[in-house]
């Protein structure tokens, strides 16, 4: 059975648990969704848990009737996830090459990954779509996990391959929920060492990053 995930930045462990096991596909069909993991993830730093988030162009678009032009706060919401353009006239790309600087500059792994992680980010895609794909598919081929595919006909943006491009996930495919406000019932956390470890307890699920730059290629095991 196919299994259907939204697009994520940087996802949490549990999105990965499921990449592992294979018949995965990204959601290319639905409308941007705020606090979600779309444009977040979750790191740990010296003052706890702390969310990166990119921020994203707030686009008008036109009322259903194409009478005018809806600028109301909830039009943002109603963008298809591929069209979410990133807003980078906001440096906030450097903050959090610090915060990730300053999380694990200290850990096994991060000097390894460091610069093939920010050259991507370097690419500085327009779109949030194509910036969160090649950041999985990157994170994917460290961890030798199955490529996604991408639902029905969209294909695959950016120049980016996967498997399953442009096919169409079973009739009875799963589409777990994956929010920061809901526990994920399907992933039961894994400990692992966590470089502030020893100032907080052990924090489960965060980005998929803590769990590389911690524990690099053997983290595949704890997925």
């Amino acid at each position: 059975m196919s299994t259907i995930l939204p697009t994520a930045y940087f996802p949490p462990i549990s999105y990965f648990s499921l990449l592992a096991g294979g018949d995965v596909f990204l959601e290319a069909h639905e409308n941007y969704q705020k606090q979600s993991w779309r444009n977040r993830c979750n790191i740990m730093t010296s003052n706890g848990v702390e969310s990166l988030m990119v921020p994203v162009v707030h686009q008008v678009r036109h009322c259903t009737d194409g009478s005018a032009e809806d600028k109301s706060p909830e039009a943002l919401f109603r963008v298809p996830i591929t069209e979410i353009r990133i807003d980078w006239s906001r440096d906030w790309l450097t903050r959090q090459r610090r915060a990730l600087d300053s999380a694990y500059m200290s850990s096994a792994f991060f000097g390894h990954y460091r610069e093939g992680l920010y050259s991507l980010l370097d690419t500085r895609p327009e779109r949030l779509w194509d910036l969160n794909l090649s950041l999985i598919l990157w994170m994917c081929g460290i961890w030798a996990l199955p490529l996604p595919g991408v639902t029905e006909s969209f294909g695959c943006p950016g120049g980016q391959t996967a498997p399953h491009c442009g096919q169409t996930p079973s009739q009875e495919a799963l589409r777990p929920d994956i929010h920061p406000k809901h526990p994920d019932r399907f992933y039961v956390p894994r400990p692992y060492w966590q470089v502030f470890g020893a100032r907080f307890p052990f924090a489960g699920n965060l980005s998929a990053l803590d769990l590389l730059f911690n524990e690099g290629p053997d983290g595949r095991a704890l997925l």
